[in-house]
């Protein structure tokens, strides 16, 4: 169950946002945030990329976008998902990789992945995708980020509330039997709403029961996504392990449903709000 209620136990409702201080930490939080982004693309100059660094430059790339889906900046948020989209393949492979190797798969498989990840890194690092992120990245700075002091207390004071009616939202947009792609979105809300819970939490607004909460929901759908891009690409690479991978799909997506099915219908019922 996810609780998306505004504000946390030892605040009363309709308190104040917090001081100047806090909103100051959340800034600094973010500001952080960026830093070790920048440091992340700069890292990644030319093949063969590190894996750790490629994750951590999409997950930070993720962050900053939420932030500036919080802050009502649309375009920057839309450049950062363009530049997390640029490597998503290389992520895929690299982790598919791995999980073959977990699972003892045939040479031939391993081969054939690690030869397409190899083609990928080639292709990001002709097409300078890593140049064009650091080049977003030197393009969004903190000054122009930065929103008055005024807007940050707003949109902190109505924090749950704005979460709540996105999942609510969300989840509203599914079918009876959720589809990869409707299961790929509803991901995709989630955690922009957990990392913007995560850079609310020292100023008083976030609350750690609705990250802890939103971050498992987030690991199941983020399972079966991988599982299903593992199960496409077995095929479109011919791997042997392709009908063991098959099963490993539908495992996966029967957990993926029903912890959907666990937050409605609806959805209004299991989001509480104050």
């Amino acid at each position: 169950m996810v609780d998306t209620r505004s504000g946390g136990s030892s605040r009363a409702a309709g308190a104040a946002p917090d001081s100047a201080a806090g909103l100051e930490t959340l800034e600094k939080r973010v500001a952080a945030y960026r830093a070790r982004t920048v440091a992340y693309a700069c890292a990644l100059r030319k093949p063969p990329f590190r894996p750790e660094t490629v994750h951590r430059l999409r997950t930070h790339l993720r962050r900053l976008q939420a932030y500036a889906e919080f802050l009502d900046r649309p375009r920057t948020a839309k450049r950062l998902a363009r530049c997390v989209s640029g490597l998503s393949r290389l992520r895929a492979l690299s982790v598919f990789h791995r999980y073959l190797r977990s699972l003892g798969a045939p040479a031939g498989d391993l081969r054939r992945v690690r030869e397409a990840l190899r083609e990928e890194e080639r292709l990001v690092a002709r097409e300078d995708r890593l140049e064009a992120i650091r080049s977003v990245l030197a393009g969004t700075t903190m000054a122009r980020l930065r929103r008055p002091r005024r807007f940050l207390a707003g949109r902190l004071a109505s924090l749950g509330r704005d979460h709540a009616d996105r999942l609510t939202e969300a989840l509203s947009e599914l079918s009876a039997q959720p589809t990869r792609k409707e299961l790929h979105r509803l991901r995709l809300v989630v955690k922009s709403i957990r990392y913007q819970e995560e850079a609310a939490l020292e100023t008083g607004w976030g609350r750690p029961q609705r990250v802890a909460a939103l971050k498992q929901l987030q690991k199941v759908l983020g399972g079966y996504c991988d599982r299903d891009q593992f199960r496409r690409l077995a095929k479109k690479l011919g791997l042997a392990s392709r009908e063991a991978l098959k099963k490993e799909y539908r495992r996966y997506w029967k957990r993926a449903r029903v912890a959907v099915l666990r937050l409605g219908p609806p959805a209004a019922r299991v989001i509480r709000r104050r």
